[in-house]
């Protein structure tokens, strides 16, 4: 009797120590365990700033240069040292596909007034030199560190040119000068889409010739003037659409 009685127990002792430890000892569940079962603290990081898009703006800033000349009908020659501030506005477009790499397009008009007079010996008593407006058309080439993004730019250069003698007593000449331009600059975000940028340009305009409005007439021959400038501004740029 004591003898069964000793192994009932023993048998009862096993069974509650093997339902105790059965979740321990079975093999893993065959489902996938859902990631929400192991939380994970999520960084504080701020999203990196993307250029892309269409933007409007406004710049302002000042040219200095020289109007190169030179006479045909007596053979001399010079430069005129002109300046002018000016003002305008911008539109453009930036494309970030590529890093950090931005490329972008630009056009902008600004107005502004250069004056030069020409101390040609023909012209009595001195040639004109005016230009009113500014355009460019230009590429950009960025590369962007987060919110400041420095770059190259380049293309085409357009402006108004009026020759004449003081006093219009030949008439005016006119024209449209075509030639190229080029500079670098550093964008850089104020708040969400607005930017403020600093530029600088060099920009040249096509030598021309004045004839019979700078008296080729009587002198026999033209008279030749260019103009280069260097332009420094600042400008607001806001974009109106992006990614």
């Amino acid at each position: 009797m004591k003898e069964f009685l000793r192994i009932s127990i023993a048998s009862a002792a096993l069974v509650a120590f093997d339902s105790a430890h059965a979740g321990f000892l079975d093999p893993p569940p065959a489902y996938p365990v859902p990631s929400s079962a192991y939380p994970v603290k999520s960084a504080n990081i701020l999203p990196v700033y993307d250029w892309t898009g269409f933007y409007v703006g406004i710049n302002g800033g000042g040219s200095w240069g020289r109007v190169p000349w030179s006479s045909d009908p007596d053979g001399t020659s010079g430069n005129v040292t002109v300046s002018s501030g000016l003002v305008g506005g911008t539109i453009g477009y930036n494309a970030q596909n590529l890093g950090r790499f931005v490329v972008g397009e630009e056009f902008d008009f600004d107005s502004r007034s250069i004056n030069a007079r020409i101390p040609a010996v023909s012209c009595v008593l001195n040639c004109e030199f005016k230009s009113q407006w500014l355009s460019t058309a230009r590429l950009r080439f960025g590369y962007a560190f987060d919110r400041f993004l420095p770059y190259l730019s380049g293309g085409v250069s357009i402006g108004d040119i009026t020759q004449d003698i003081v006093g219009q007593p030949f008439g005016v000449a006119n024209s449209v000068s075509f030639n190229w331009t080029a500079g670098a600059g550093l964008e850089f975000v104020v708040s969400g889409p607005l930017t403020a940028k600093l530029e600088y340009l060099y920009v040249n305009h096509t030598n021309t010739a004045c004839n019979v409005e700078c008296n080729s007439a009587a002198s026999g021959g033209a008279i030749h003037m260019g103009l280069n400038e260097n332009i420094f501004r600042v400008g607001l740029n806001y974009r109106l659409w992006e990614r």
